[in-house]
């Protein structure tokens, strides 16, 4: 994508940036004999950098020893800000050579300020290379992260040009709005990422209002508001090595222990998910829609495990602030196993998301879930119980168990219930230096905590669960990007299980007194390759081992796939 060459506007909003940087640029030198001299002539010298007399503002700060490199640095923000670029860059690029006086972040700021300077001028390479030198030095992040996006974004680069135009927003609205969120939008649409194109923009038109940005923004708000949607998903084959989730309950046959497997197979695996904007209010305060999910599947020999989960959706946003969103959501979702209908859900959830202007974005939310099995558990037979009132166990042989007398199974192994939970989790995009574009370009971290209470109406799923969750996401040249979620869950059951550790075919087995017990890891590593700004396809490892106290719910699985992603927005 090519943008447009910065004109007037654009100057005065540099000229403002600048400017501010001057106020802040640490022109203080540490001679307490000269202070009161030295501090008249940095005021009068800024004083007439506000007037845009920048050699008169130089020639002030010139008059004082040890104060020339820091003079010629003025000047040079000064032109910059009245948008004389070459003189700018002449009396920037004179520095170089004899920066005696300078701190560390002021040179880096000779360098940020030789890269603005730089761009201007269309010499885009040496811009790049100045901004690299200015890298971990100058202390004017939002301008380095600006101008970063803007060389990507002129590059054609919209994916690793929007994050840092609205790292530059973020980091110092004042200097760089309403132009960093504007050029965000734009890279946004570059990307194919429509929704965030219109946060975007939807910032310029609250901050810019009639001004020239904002109406620029609210035409190319107006080009895409029209029932703005998504639609995401993808399909693939992977290979489980315990379908049906068995644990370690243990038969014994003729003496001898039989552990009974889960079964591997192969499958076809599909979802997809998509939304659409129904209404947005004046200045998008309000807003609400629909959205829609379908999860499924096609065992290769375990056809009777096939499962269809369609979901269906709405939710209404409020904006609360710049950053700041609050949205409610319900959805009904419906599932057949094996052709036969096995689930009803319901969800609803208010959710609160902040992005703080350095450190990421924030969401918490509480939830409450509702689960309806459209079956009920099987009895088992019971054994002997006080006086002789059940038959005996083995008679009949049938080879199956009998469960201690009492245990009403239908009832107890009942899931039906109602959960309630509250999570907190936490994004962040680490700030990647530019030496190392050429093997990485991004890198996200997150992490959070989930808890739930499960009110079930058989005593054998009550239970309380605390879950806390990691994920690190590298993104690498090429469109390659390697990801990792790691997920651990402690669930302390209110009550014994129903089932057992060991049977005996005609023999009645015992049950375990003390309350059911789990520890639940759940390991992702992921590789994709992203073939446009539409597909990708990945290959994912997934590894999840739950530790009970109990053998039925002591398992682990392997599953191993590749899938074609899609994304349209």
């Amino acid at each position: 994508m090519r943008i447009r060459e910065p004109g007037w506007i654009e100057r005065a909003a540099m000229r403002s940036c600048v400017m501010a940087v001057l106020m802040g640029s640490g022109l203080m030198v540490a001679a307490p004999a000269a202070a009161e001299p030295v501090e008249e002539a940095i005021a009068e010298a800024r004083a007439l950098a506000e007037r845009g007399q920048c050699d008169e503002a130089g020639a002030r700060l010139m008059e004082i020893d040890g104060l020339v490199s820091r003079a010629r640095l003025m000047v040079g923000g000064c032109l910059i800000g009245a948008g004389l670029y070459p003189e700018a860059l002449e009396s920037l690029s004179t520095i170089r050579g004899d920066r005696a006086g300078l701190t560390a972040d002021q040179v880096g700021d000779v360098e940020l300020y030789r890269a603005i300077a730089l761009y201007h001028l269309e010499r885009f390479a040496e811009a790049s290379a100045a901004l690299k030198a200015a890298e971990g030095q100058t202390r004017e992040k939002a301008q380095l992260a600006l101008y970063r996006g803007l060389i990507a974004l002129r590059d054609g680069d919209n994916v690793r040009a929007a994050p840092a135009l609205e790292s530059a927003a973020r980091l110092d609205p004042r200097q760089t709005e309403p132009v960093a969120s504007y050029y965000a939008g734009m890279a946004w649409l570059g990307a194919a990422q429509r929704g965030k194109a219109r946060e975007a923009f939807r910032r310029v038109v609250n901050r810019d209002g009639d001004g020239a940005w904002g109406q620029q923004a609210q035409i190319m708000l107006e080009s895409t508001e029209l029932f703005p949607w998504f639609v995401r998903g993808s399909a693939g084959m992977e290979w489980d090595d315990n379908v049906l989730l068995r644990g370690d309950v243990t038969q014994i046959i003729d003496g001898n222990p039989l552990t009974i497997a889960g079964k591997d197979d192969w499958r076809g695996v599909w979802e997809i998910e998509g939304g659409v904007q129904l209404f947005e209010t004046e200045e998008a305060i309000w807003s609400g829609g629909v959205t829609a999910s379908y999860t499924g599947n096609a065992h290769v020999d375990l056809g009777d495990v096939n499962t269809h989960y369609p979901v269906i959706g709405t939710y209404l946003s409020r904006r609360l602030g710049r950053e700041t969103f609050a949205q409610a959501r319900y959805a009904y979702g419906h599932a057949w196993v094996g052709g036969d209908s096995y689930i009803n859900t319901h969800a609803g959830e208010l959710s609160l998301v902040h992005t703080w202007r350095e450190s990421g974005t924030t969401l918490a939310l509480v939830e409450v879930l509702a689960n309806d099995l459209r079956f009920r558990p099987d009895s088992v037979r019971d054994g002997v119980g006080p006086n002789g009132t059940n038959p005996p166990c083995p008679p009949p042989f049938d080879g199956l168990s009998c469960s201690p007398p009492g245990v009403d199974e239908r009832n107890d192994r009942d899931r039906d219930g109602v959960g309630y939970g509250f999570a907190i989790d936490h994004r962040y995009l680490v700030p990647v230096a530019n030496a190392l574009d050429e093997v990485l370009e991004g890198v996200e971290l997150g992490g959070g905590y989930r808890f739930r209470y499960y009110d079930s109406e058989g005593s054998e799923w009550e239970h309380f669960a605390h879950a806390l969750t990691a994920l690190v996401e590298f993104d690498f040249p090429l469109g390659f990007g390697l990801g990792g979620y790691l997920h651990y869950e402690h669930r302390d059951f209110a009550n014994p299980s129903t089932f057992p550790d060991v049977e005996r075919p005609n023999f009645q087995y015992t049950l375990a007194t003390d309350d059911r017990e789990e520890d639940e890891v759940h390991v992702v590593g992921e590789l994709t390759k992203e073939l446009s700004d539409i597909f990708s396809v990945s290959a994912r490892y997934s590894y999840l081992n739950n530790d009970s106290n109990r053998d039925a719910y002591n398992y682990d699985r392997h599953i191993v796939g590749g899938y074609l992603n899609f994304r349209f927005d």
